[in-house]
């Protein structure tokens, strides 16, 4: 599946238009970048310009591009294409904001001399760097966060502190500030991160404005965890998907599929995971594979099983299963989880 720039991800305005109004954003992205990232901050300012165009008439607007080292098409953690320009090819364009995107692709990229020397080479053109979670890797490896504060996914803080000794590791941030570069603690935090960049720019009144269409003062509350999962703070709506998700927290260790919850209350798969969808924001494979996680890591922290019998525990039948899903999903093995939580 392709995602045509000219459709969902468009550069929004004209290049050849008065750019002295204009602020250009340039997405960086590489192989395997999080979805959710791209699309989440490219929203935000895209809402964010047609809504300062209608409603704050006069006020500066934005432009999004996104970028890749090569350009053409990307491939994403969701197997969906995001076609891109390379960097060659935006040469000396004034942008505003440069924001590195998540993903496991960002992990070669910071030992990427080109890159590394692109980055510094903008730097001084640019206003501001953001990055969203292991893009922090980036902006780390040119040198921007030198004697600055900054954040990531909590999992993998010991390797940025490791990596680059001079950082300034704040721990409890979920967006860090220091001199104009912003760093945030996880995937998943572009709307957030955006956000705050839009509010840094237009005041809370714009900003809020943007989340209130986005409708994103839910988002963050939804994430099901085990310990959420209860009738009163389930994020659903019908009885049947509210009791397909208990059915779900209670066959946690059992080999379960999504047939069997759709069977459980009395609905056909394929209307069952729509509605799920709808009413969670979460397929019911995801909802699932985020619960099972969850219990992992709850017992990671408070017992010393081995990960094998957390593993079927947590319905997630062996350790070397568990160890793929964390590498895929928080960039860590479960024994490097472990020790970073739990410090001897």
């Amino acid at each position: 599946m392709d995602i045509e720039c000219a459709k969902t991800l468009e550069v929004i305005g004209d290049s050849s238009s008065d750019t002295s109004s204009t602020r250009h954003i340039g997405i960086i992205v590489f192989e395997g970048v999080v979805l959710a990232d791209v699309v989440g901050a490219a929203d935000v300012f895209g809402i964010g310009d047609k809504l300062i165009s209608t409603v704050f008439p006069g006020t500066t607007r934005y432009a999004v591009s996104v970028l890749s080292i090569s350009g053409g098409m990307i491939m994403s953690s969701a197997s969906v294409q995001i076609m891109t320009s390379s960097l060659a090819s935006v040469g000396t364009h004034q942008f505003d904001t440069l924001l590195i995107a998540s993903g496991t692709g960002n992990f070669d990229a910071y030992r990427d001399p080109d890159l590394i020397a692109w980055l510094q080479q903008m730097r001084s053109r640019v206003r501001r760097i953001a990055a969203i979670c292991t893009g922090v890797f980036v902006i780390g490896a040119a040198g921007f966060l030198n004697n600055r504060r900054a954040t990531t996914h909590w999992a993998l803080l010991d390797k940025l502190a490791r990596e680059f000794p001079l950082i300034k590791i704040d721990r409890e941030a979920q967006i860090s500030e220091d001199d104009g570069i912003f760093t945030s603690c996880d995937v998943g935090m572009a709307t957030d991160l955006a956000l705050r960049l839009l509010e840094n720019d237009l005041g809370p009144t714009v900003a809020r404005r943007v989340a209130q269409s986005l409708v994103v003062c839910q988002r963050r509350r939804d994430m099901p965890t085990v310990n959420q999962a209860s009738p009163t703070n389930a994020p659903v709506k019908t009885s049947k998907i509210h009791k397909a998700s208990l059915w779900f927290v209670e066959h946690l260790a059992d080999s379960i599929s999504v047939v069997d919850a759709a069977n459980y209350v009395s609905m056909s798969e394929r209307n069952f995971v729509r509605q799920f969808k709808r009413e969670t924001g979460q397929t019911p494979h995801d909802f699932l594979l985020n619960l099972r996680l969850e219990a992992v890591r709850q017992q990671l922290t408070e017992t010393d099983l081995p990960v094998d019998k957390i593993a079927r525990r947590c319905g997630l039948f062996s350790g070397e299963h568990v160890a793929k899903l964390f590498r895929k999903h928080m960039w860590t093995s479960p024994t490097e989880y472990r020790k970073g939580i739990r410090p001897t």
